[in-house]
């Protein structure tokens, strides 16, 4: 079973519908391997509290699919919130302050997941982000969980992503509900750009963000600005970079080079850059403490390779509302390079987890 929870959404579901897997299966199997880790103290709790109601939740999911009702791509799937998005139910949530008290009801985005399907299996800490983003390779890398959503307030969706092997969408900004800051957006993180893009098109409105038609030539007639003022941080993180921008050249996109961005890009500036350059997106490594961290242009990052044994991240950068676009054209990069592994866990915490 251990493999199964690394494997994705697609093999997940495949099994399910075969009748080979259930959704109370799958969700007992992520549940131990979270407090096989809070046991041996792989980080303090995981950095999450479990939904005591999940289990239940898992069992009406399969009831549905036993009754041919399968609401979509995420029915009967595990995923972890971000603590600070209300959920109405017996887990609490928390903003900055350091009290928690359960909420009245769910947010949009609790509410749109459970519409899908998702199964919500407990939410992360707010400092401890540790289903899936912290680089802290014995917890991120431990598969807490195969989706997740975060909130991006100062680069805490995509950069966070990019050094554990994730793809993240940080998407149009918007406030996302049950949220104290109201300059966060909330954004998923998988394992591959078609997961991700399902997650969001279920945590999205109606209309606003639509799962597109995956194209493996999605960058055939592209036109780039590769953002060289993203690099500069790691030369060796560059060098990876600089061969991701061969790769969308031998894809069929067009690059142009842009030796300066605004360093502290007001609302429009980035949109104008695009539209003055004829841009479908900005390209660049993904990294931390950004300037563009602060727009409110979408923004995607896909595994480019490693450094040092650890991931690194190609962001493609887009104009708003265009997130139908990133994603079609992150999806080609990443389908003709298949760079995403599955990281090994430490050998003393594969151990404790047989």
């Amino acid at each position: 079973m251990a493999h199964l929870l690394d494997a994705g959404v697609l093999p997940q579901q495949q099994m399910m519908q075969a009748g080979k897997l259930s959704s109370h299966a799958l969700t007992s199997q992520y549940l131990a391997r979270i407090r096989s880790l809070c046991s041996i103290g792989a980080r303090a709790h995981a950095g999450i509290e479990i939904n005591p109601d999940a289990l239940k939740i898992a069992l009406e999911m399969d009831r549905e699919r036993q009754v041919h009702k399968v609401r979509g791509p995420l029915h009967g799937i595990p995923i972890v919130l971000r603590d600070n998005i209300a959920t109405g139910d017996r887990m609490k949530t928390r903003t900055q302050a350091p009290s928690a008290s359960s909420a009245s009801c769910d947010s949009f985005i609790a509410a749109r997941l459970r519409a899908a399907g998702a199964v919500i299996i407990g939410k992360s800490n707010l400092r401890q982000w540790a289903a899936v983003s912290v680089p802290h390779a014995s917890a991120s890398w431990a598969g807490l969980t195969i989706l997740a959503v975060d909130n991006e307030t100062h680069g805490s969706i995509v950069a966070p992503a990019s050094t554990c092997g994730l793809v993240a969408i940080q998407p149009t900004g918007r406030a996302a509900a049950g949220q104290a800051d109201e300059a966060a957006t909330a954004g998923p993180m998988a394992p591959s750009v078609r997961e991700a893009a399902w997650l969001l098109a279920a945590m999205s409105d109606a209309g606003r963000v639509d799962a597109p038609e995956l194209d493996p030539r999605g960058l055939h007639g592209r036109r780039l600005g590769v953002a060289r003022s993203l690099f500069g941080h790691c030369a060796e993180t560059d060098g990876v970079i600089e061969q991701a921008l061969q790769v969308l050249r031998g894809q069929g996109a067009a690059l142009l080079e842009l030796a300066e961005l605004p360093s502290t890009p007001e609302p429009g500036a980035i949109e104008a850059l695009l539209h003055a350059h004829a841009l479908d997106a900005l390209v660049g490594p993904t990294c931390h403490g950004v300037p563009l961290a602060h727009t409110l242009q979408p923004h995607i990052t896909v595994p480019a390779g490693t450094v040092r044994g650890l991931p690194a991240g190609l962001s493609f950068i887009g104009a708003a509302h265009g997130e139908a676009r990133l994603i079609s054209m992150a999806f080609a990069y990443e389908q003709a390079t298949l760079h995403r592994r599955t990281p090994a866990l430490p050998s003393s915490i594969t151990e404790a987890l047989r």
